[in-house]
């Protein structure tokens, strides 16, 4: 089971549907620098980019710039897939209709 940190412009939703059936300890916090600093302790950090993608190329770059510890995932819609390459400094993509399987899957390989 794994702890897991969800940035979202919409906190309190369902960012990633098929999490819910899974064990994994999910936090969310807005997708804002500020809300970095008091951020939980986690094992993922998922960025929630399927309504606003330059803003979460934006965090992405400054998470990265920050030095964080643990990978990082993006989730997406399909059509958000065409703008993501590697200089968003990501380890994984996600889309957001992924099913369980599929998600608990990309959460262990990602952070083994």
């Amino acid at each position: 089971m794994a702890q897991l940190l969800i940035l979202t412009s919409v906190v309190n939703s369902e960012v990633l549907p098929a999490l819910g059936l899974l064990s994994h300890r999910v936090k969310q916090i807005p997708a804002q620098p500020a809300a970095l600093i008091n951020a939980p302790s986690c094992d993922l950090i998922l960025v929630d980019a399927r309504r606003d993608l330059v803003s979460a190329k934006s965090l992405c770059k400054i998470l990265n710039t920050t030095g964080i510890t643990v990978p990082l995932m993006l989730i997406l819609t399909e059509g958000g897939l065409a703008a993501v390459n590697a200089d968003w400094g990501i380890d994984d993509v996600i889309l957001e209709t992924a099913g369980p399987a599929e998600v608990d899957a990309r959460i262990r390989l990602v952070i083994s």
